[in-house]
């Protein structure tokens, strides 16, 4: 159980509370049948602006994302204007990813094609112009900016954009550490919200309030304003926002040492959770409960509640509860003596911790950033004063504020550094499968001549029978293989279907001189364990035509068998064929110096998927020989890293 800042406490909630429901569903239906249908350029601009800012609202930033991106590429390719709507879109998904440049630009260049008769988008362009001013830390701009929309909004009866300026100013106070100008803008936003009846709107103000007085301890206040944020909610039966407010409460009674209320309400708030389907919440539940079960001594309920929320937490990939919870276990167990759990669920704890921090470094470099702006301002202004009265405090303040300067520019030169090391790495990645989908361009049209000699001969022979067979086959192959080759990695599945199948076409056009086996570990999953596309091919190609070709006998044979060895699926691909020294001493007498084309760029490939993928792919090749030397056949064992 761990004191969250205000901050991460508004993105998980609003992350918590978004959800889709019938009402939107139907209306994204209807709008991508819409799309669907449409020719004209603009009217599928429009539809894919309406899209972005639905997904938007209800936190789906990838899907928002995509359409706002297509939107304005169709502007571009077609030579349309970007409507103002989509610039809007489009900033706040800037702001979204912590870009507030971009999201800045994209609000100046909607301002400059905004009609003047159009005080509506006017009013809200000025409240993203203060919002991003925040969030670039112009917070004395912002204010500016948010106060001129009061009284243009109040001139021209626009309640809703004139109460989203008084919430902006709260948030702005809030940036800057002035609570109680926050909670007065906060009383001005409820006061002319209850006026125009927005229960939701006025839903949020009441909880912003508890978070508030919550995090300056005031534990009566917090706890009565999360109860009128909850009465409506109840009031609009959103269970997901009862079971999130209600968490409030209990947390609250919690902190006030209301234990057995605090139990009432934990689970009163993980009916609601359970009622709307809401995991994360299910898990915080079950994660408090099991601490406040710890701290009254009754473990076996502790132990419990903890493992429900373990297993919830790994389902939906919510680590932050992962890492508190693993923690207050080690905490439980190293209480009881059990130190060999208490150090084992200390390590998951930290191994989840861990991950987190590149988030709380950007979140402290953005405090930091924020103190100093404030800190700036207050010494722009004593400097005036301080300058007829004493020389030398005057000398004190500045030099603290370059003392600061340094610190934060120190802090954003490593986090540039970073970034580029992150981009870096990125364009490494991307060049890597770049590079393999080249390669496989280049095995596919190798394998088709190949196969297409086949083909060949039996049509010279007059065998109408093979040839449609052999056709038949090749065709399903073919399908296989450009399915296959649109991924870099493939199910094993796919990959023994398509090599069954070239196997079957090669047995036919050696007049079945050779047959095959293929066996698989029961404890690979063939269908969710990964390889490389095209891996094993080349190598079962090289046994039948350097070693069961040459033989006199029609008996060849080749095995490929996959067995599972911790976390490497081995591949080994065997025959009984005349031997590697035998196919060299031939091929020199044929004075044929070509080397197989698919083993070459396999070769290439298994350097590009151990760059890739950071594993160590490696390939063996075995001479098998009688006690008396004599060759009996040849065997490559292929070493492939499972990939998920």
């Amino acid at each position: 159980m761990r004191k969250i800042c205000f901050a991460l406490i508004t993105i998980s909630f609003l992350l918590f509370v978004s959800r889709l429901n019938i009402q939107g569903q139907t209306k994204v239906d209807s709008l991508l049948m819409e799309l669907e249908m449409a020719s004209d350029a603009k009217q599928r601009v429009t539809l894919m602006t309406l899209l972005a800012e639905y997904y938007l609202n209800h936190v789906a930033l990838d899907m928002a994302r995509n359409y706002a991106w297509e939107a304005n590429d169709v502007c571009i390719n077609k030579g349309l204007e970007v409507p103002v709507p989509l610039h809007f879109v489009r900033s706040r998904i800037f702001n979204e990813l912590m870009s507030p440049w971009e999201a800045s630009q994209e609000i100046e260049a909607a301002m400059k094609k905004i009609p003047d008769e159009d005080e509506v988008l006017k009013a809200e362009a000025q409240n993203y112009e203060a919002k991003y001013a925040m969030h670039m830390g112009k917070f004395m701009e912002s204010v500016r900016l948010y106060k001129e929309n009061l009284v243009f909004c109040d001139s021209n009866n626009l309640d809703f954009h004139f109460t989203e300026a008084l919430y902006g100013l709260a948030n702005v106070h809030n940036a800057i550490g002035d609570q109680e100008k926050e909670i007065e803008y906060l009383n001005d936003y409820i006061a002319k919200i209850e006026d125009l009846k927005d229960s939701a709107r006025l839903e949020r103000g009441y909880f912003r309030l508890g978070e508030i007085y919550l995090s300056d301890s005031s534990f009566g206040l917090s706890e009565q304003n999360y109860l009128k944020s909850f009465a409506i909610d109840k009031a609009l039966r959103d269970t997901t926002k009862m079971a999130f407010a209600m968490l409030r409460v209990a947390w609250v009674n919690f902190l006030h040492k209301d234990i057995g209320i605090s139990i009432q309400r934990y689970n009163e708030a993980l009916e609601y959770a359970r009622r709307a389907g809401r995991k994360q919440s299910i898990t915080n539940a079950l994660g408090n409960l099991g601490t406040i079960y710890r701290d009254l001594g009754e473990f076996d309920k502790a132990i419990e509640s903890y493992r429900e929320s373990i297993k919830l937490s790994e389902e939906v990939a919510d680590y932050y509860n992962l890492s508190w919870v693993y923690q207050d276990m080690s905490s439980m167990y190293a209480e009881l003596k059990d130190f060999e759990n208490a150090f084992k669920y200390y390590k998951l704890y930290k191994s989840y911790y861990d991950s987190l921090e590149n988030q709380r470094f950007r979140i402290g470099l953005e405090r930091a950033r924020t103190l100093f702006e404030t800190e700036r301002k207050q010494k722009e202004l004593e400097m005036v004063s301080l300058k007829l009265k004493q020389n030398q405090n005057f000398v004190y303040g500045l030099t603290g504020l370059i003392v600061l300067l340094i610190l934060i520019a120190v802090l954003i030169i490593r986090q540039i550094r970073i970034s580029s090391q992150k981009r870096i790495s990125e364009m490494n990645h991307e060049l890597s499968e770049l590079t393999q989908k080249n390669l496989r361009q280049q095995m596919n049209p190798h394998f088709i001549f190949n196969t297409l000699n086949s083909i060949q001969y039996y049509m010279y022979q007059h065998d109408k029978i093979a040839t449609n067979d052999y056709m038949s086959k090749f065709s399903s192959l073919m399908r296989k293989t450009l399915e296959n080759s649109r991924y870099t990695s493939i199910q094993i599945k796919d990959e023994l279907d398509a090599l069954q199948l070239y196997l079957d076409l090669e047995a036919l056009r050696f007049k079945h001189k050779f047959s095959y086996v293929i066996e698989v570990d029961d404890e690979i999953d063939v269908l969710m364990h990964k390889i490389p596309t095209m891996l094993i091919q080349p190598y079962v190609e090289n046994s039948i035509c350097h070693g069961l070709m040459h033989r006199e006998n029609a008996d060849g044979l080749v095995k490929v068998t996959l067995k599972l060895e911790k976390s490497t699926i081995v591949c080994t691909i065997e025959d009984n064929g005349i031997g590697r020294e035998a196919a060299i001493e031939i091929k020199n007498r044929n004075n044929n110096n070509h080397k197989s084309l698919g083993t070459t760029i396999t070769e290439s490939r298994l350097k590009i998927v151990n760059s890739l993928y950071g594993s160590k792919m490696k390939i063996d090749f075995f001479d098998l020989k009688d006690e008396d030397g004599k060759p009996l056949g040849t065997k490559v064992v292929i070493h492939i890293p499972i990939i998920t």
